[in-house]
């Protein structure tokens, strides 16, 4: 028998009163709640749950009065307990303790009877709810656990249906699939392809199936290829991408573009390598054709200009920039970044080179003065010429070396350094691997001479063949794969050597180059001379930049060009400290003048028969800042060329103008003096000559006869009647007009008649013979014959260069009427000159 439950204080007493069955019956299902909720998980209200038990008392209560007793009920009132989740530990003797405790006493039988009888009755209805109560717990552990079998069983056969369907479409995937699919194990042997690769690689899958992929190399591959595969198949990276070639079946190439990932089991060890391989040989068919056509030029098949700078750059670059570059598509390099090496002998260049490259700077030593110094070889020359180039015998030869297609006599120098295994190198990207950072390239720039007029005269067809045939020959010269030719475009042709004798390899070329030319070449019945000039640089890798060598090669070429072309010249340091001064004395001129870095000396020009001073030539200078005192040489031909030469005439005319204004106000009693300004060839085509002219005397007040412009002879002599209007019409205003250089041009003596001048100015060259004793007697008569020809068409003559007493007493003999030299005095600043003529003027 279950004890009753304690705390009967809780329950309601009995009531005999007016109370109602069904209250009494209420008032237990309320008992009832109150003691199983605790013990129970029922989460719904206590008056709902009050409601859901009071039916179950009922049956109770009908089941202990029932004759003879029945616990049917009360077994199904065990079951329903158990449907209404009463089921949790506890709430069946929480119940059976109620039923012990209160269902006699709130719903007792109806008929008297025994108190035995009725707890009697009362115990086996509690026997029965409780085994109605277990039947239902098993029934339903039962129910839940077929349940999950069932659900077991259906998630199994799901999964399995799941997983077949998986594979299935796996497999078509796999099998249908544009891009291969390759498995292989840990040692490289090929497990699984797909028909992609089969098609790719033009054989039955089962055929490649336990071939080895380390057997699938290609001569190709980048050498890095194997070190990256061998990362993957150790666990040290994951996947890996690269373009790799493929030989087919047939022995062509297949080109892929390969992914490669490692695929590893549960515990995270290498287990397989998974392939995706894309066939991509049509595409690098069309990349290889793109960059083919990108980089070769179009008319000859040659390498242009992109494809030789990319060879160029990564020669210059040397070879560790090589080797970074080798895997990366070909690029065109920064022609302009900066180098310190390249920095370096540019800095040398302008710093030390080009100071020396101006002959008559104030910062070599020939500029200690205006002039040369006469030594015991002859007289020096003076620098009495502003418009044109010295005359103080020929320039010196440019350094370097050149040669034409008849002497391959090679110029001195240090000999080679013998080659190394390291030192040999190519011209592509890598090729220069593991070379001495030492290794040398050379290269040339060959410029067609003329070719201009072949296309002007034979027309653009016939210049295309000849430069086909030009490219042929240039080709067939190259004689390792180190060197290559481009045609950058036009007519030129670039051509580079690489390794440890590239200098001399360069100069080879060059020398089998004009060889080649050599003979005519024949389009169209027609034979065609081909000449060439040829600039030939060379470096050391990582020392300089590409711009640097172009600049050094570009100028070799053109002092090819101007030595008469059909030759070579080797580029050195000084030749291009001469360009570069040049280009930085042309950027300069117009500031200079606008600065006022311009300045004039005078040197005097003296009458022979008294040795009185007649007047001044005016001789312009220029102050450099960074270079001194330069020479007319140094900077007019530049003005010419770049236009300046008009005003900086003009402000030379102005200047020698109001200088001579100068002078007669300074009081000289005797016959004004008189200066000489000279004019360039492009002052004489200035339409404004005559009128700038008028001007510049009429603003100093001058006297037209107290002027004298200078003219070559090479100016004049053919010029035609328009050219010489100008002269005759500012000879007709009474300026003096005199024939510079009078001899080293055509001296058609009978063209003298026709001229507008008044003055013969002898060449120094005719001269020379006099200051010596005794004298040439050729230079006698030749002096002799000039100026009895000048006095007779009634022109003064005036000689140059006059050097030693003797000299200038042959000159007086023979009766010339002015001369000017250092024997007189040298230019000098114009107080100078007024000194001598008071002088002069004294002695008189």
């Amino acid at each position: 028998m279950t004890a009753r439950p304690s705390g009967r204080q809780d329950a309601e007493p009995y009531s005999t009163g007016p109370e109602s069955e069904d209250d009494r019956l209420r008032r237990f299902a309320r008992i009832w709640s109150r003691a199983i909720r605790p013990s129970t998980a029922i989460s719904m209200p206590e008056g709902e749950f009050v409601e859901h038990l009071v039916p179950l008392a009922r049956r109770l209560r009908d089941a202990l009065r029932t004759m003879p007793l029945n616990t049917q009920p009360a077994y199904e009132v065990g079951q329903a307990l158990v449907a209404a989740r009463c089921d949790v530990a506890g709430g069946l003797p929480v119940t059976l303790g109620v039923l012990d405790a209160y269902l006699v006493l709130y719903c007792p039988p109806r008929r008297p009877m025994p108190a035995e009888e009725s707890r009697a009755r009362c115990a086996r209805l509690q026997h029965a709810l409780a085994a109605g109560f277990a039947h239902a717990l098993s029934e339903r552990a039962k129910g839940e656990q077929e349940s999950v079998s069932r659900e077991a069983l259906a998630a199994r056969a799901a999964a399995e249906q799941a997983l077949h369907d998986s594979e299935a479409r796996f497999q078509a995937v796999f099998d249908g699939a544009v891009i291969g699919v390759g498995v292989a194990d840990l040692n490289g042997q090929v497990l699984l392809v797909n028909d992609a690769v089969a098609r790719m690689f033009g054989r039955p899958g089962d055929h490649l199936l336990g071939e080895n992929v380390v057997d699938w190399a290609h001569p190709e591959d980048a050498p890095a290829a194997m070190e990256i595969y061998r990362e993957l198949i150790t666990g040290q990276r994951e996947h890996f991408r690269m373009e790799k070639p493929y030989y087919r079946g047939d022995g062509s190439v297949l080109w892929t573009n390969l992914t490669v990932t490692l695929l590893r089991d549960a515990h995270g060890k290498p287990q397989y390598q998974l392939a995706l391989m894309e066939d991509i040989t049509e595409q690098r068919r069309l990349r290889d054709r793109l960059r083919y056509e990108a980089t070769h030029d179009e008319l000859t098949g040659l390498p242009n200009r992109t494809l030789f700078f990319e060879r160029l750059d990564a020669v210059i670059a040397g070879p560790a920039a090589a080797e970074s570059t080798e895997f990366a598509e070909p690029h065109t390099a920064d022609a302009d970044r900066d180098h310190p090496a390249g920095g370096g002998w540019e800095a040398a260049a302008l710093a030390e080179a080009e100071a020396e490259a101006i002959p008559g700077s104030s910062s070599s030593p020939a500029a200690t003065d205006h002039a040369p110094v006469p030594d015991e070889h002859g007289p020096a020359v003076d620098e009495r010429r502003p418009w044109r180039r010295g005359t103080d015998g020929a320039a010196a030869p440019a350094p370097g070396a050149a040669y034409g297609p008849g002497d391959f006599a090679r110029p001195p120098g240090p000999p080679d350094e013998p080659a190394t295994d390291r030192e040999a190198g190519g011209c592509a990207p890598g090729a220069g691997r593991g070379a001495d950072e030492a290794t040398r390239f050379g290269m040339c720039y060959l410029d067609l001479d003329g070719f201009r007029a072949v296309n002007d005269s034979l027309g653009h067809i016939v210049g295309d063949h000849l430069l086909i045939a030009v490219a042929e020959r240039l080709q067939g010269c190259l004689t390792s794969p180190s060197q290559i030719v481009a045609r950058p475009g036009g007519d030129e042709f670039f051509a580079l050597t690489v390794g440890p004798t590239a200098q001399r390899d360069a100069i080879d070329l060059a020398e089998r180059m004009l060889r080649a030319l050599a003979e005519p070449v024949r389009i169209k019945d027609r034979d065609l001379l081909v000449r060439a000039s040829i600039g030939v640089a060379s470096g050391t890798r990582g020392e300089t930049t590409r711009a640097a060598v172009m600049r050094s090669v570009d100028i070799a070429m053109y002092r090819a060009k101007a030595a008469g072309g059909n030759r070579y010249e080797v580029a050195d340091a000084a030749s291009d400290a001469r360009v570069i001064a040049r280009h930085s004395l042309t950027n300069g001129l117009p500031a200079a003048l606008e600065k006022g870095e311009f300045f004039i000396e005078y040197q005097p020009l003296v009458r022979l028969e008294d040795g009185t001073v007649r007047g001044a030539e005016a001789l312009v200078r220029w102050l450099h800042p960074v270079h001194g005192v330069l020479g007319p040489d140094q900077f007019i031909t530049l003005a010419e060329n770049t236009g300046l030469i008009v005003p900086l005439g003009r402000w030379v005319l102005a200047e020698a103008a109001r200088q001579a204004r100068a002078w007669r106000d300074a009081g000289h009693d005797g016959e004004p003096l008189r200066v000489n300004v000279n004019l360039s060839p492009c002052q004489l085509r200035y339409p404004d000559l005559v009128s700038d002219t008028v001007a510049v005397l009429d603003e100093a007040g001058l006297d037209p006869a107290a002027l004298c412009l200078e003219v070559t002879e090479n100016d004049l002599i053919g010029a035609d009647e328009e050219a010489l209007r100008p002269l005759r019409q500012l000879a007709d205003l009474g300026v003096d007009i005199a024939l510079d250089d009078f001899g080293t041009g055509y001296s058609n003596l009978a063209y003298l008649r026709r001229l507008p001048v008044s003055t013969l100015k002898l060449d120094r060259s005719f001269t020379l013979g006099m200051q010596r004793a005794p004298a040439d007697p050729v230079d006698v008569k030749i002096v002799e014959g000039i100026v009895s020809l000048a006095h007779t068409l009634d022109l003064a003559v005036t000689v140059e260069g006059v050097e030693t007493g003797s000299q200038a007493e042959h000159l007086r003999m023979l009766g010339c009427d002015t001369a000017q030299g250092w024997y007189y005095a040298r230019p000098g600043p114009p107080d100078r000159l007024h000194e001598l003529a008071l002088t002069d003027v004294a002695s008189g």
